[in-house]
């Protein structure tokens, strides 16, 4: 009977080491991004006005940024620490990978995004609490120089889609309390192209 209590608190014991092992694999979550849904992103915007003056059409194009919402979930159990130094994530980077989808021969250059962060998230035991915030993932300055070749500037009534690529989005920071790196990715569906412009609403 001693034995079998013995052998029964030992499995329990190995058994909450590798939940808690598990948990601190994986404490930095991305639950959410652009709400799921997929991003569409113009290339450019463009704003067609009449110039009494030269009494001619003038087109104004601009390429502007894309931002979505993040949301991100900071589990930590922690051990030995007062309650009020709870533990707290600190990230300070994120990185944008892409992946073409579509069966294309020469695909957009994509270049890795790199955004510099300031957000802190912190953790809760219970799992219940989530941090949301706006996250630029395509600077107007990167879509410039990446979709240079596929932007039409002549024609504002030219649309068609580009590419349909997978964003896998990456965020590292580390743990200002338990003095650790943590890191959490997340993927982006989004679609590129010269798409409708509504004149309303120009550099919006």
């Amino acid at each position: 009977m001693r034995r079998s209590l013995l052998g029964l608190l030992t499995l329990v014991a190995i058994a909450g080491l590798v939940t808690t092992s598990c948990q601190r694999e994986a404490t930095l979550r991305v639950t959410s991004i652009n709400g799921g849904s997929i991003l569409r992103s113009d290339l450019s915007d463009f704003f067609v006005y009449f110039d009494k003056v030269d009494s001619e059409n003038i087109t104004l194009f601009q390429v502007n940024a894309d931002s979505v919402k993040v949301e991100l979930q900071y589990v930590e159990i922690g051990a030995g620490l007062p309650t009020w130094t709870p533990y707290e994530a600190l990230i300070n980077k994120a990185t944008v990978t892409f992946k073409s989808k579509l069966a294309t021969d020469q695909p957009p250059p994509y270049q890795t995004v790199t955004i510099p962060l300031t957000q802190s998230v912190v953790a809760d035991a219970t799992g219940k609490t989530k941090t949301t915030f706006w996250l630029t993932v395509l600077p107007s300055a990167w879509k410039t120089v990446v979709f240079a070749d596929f932007r039409s500037e002549d024609d504002p009534n030219q649309l068609d889609i580009v590419d349909d690529a997978e964003a896998t989005i990456t965020l590292s920071g580390y743990d200002s309390v338990a003095n650790r790196t943590v890191q959490a990715a997340g993927l982006l569906q989004v679609e590129f192209g010269n798409l409708y412009d509504d004149s309303t609403r120009f550099g919006r």
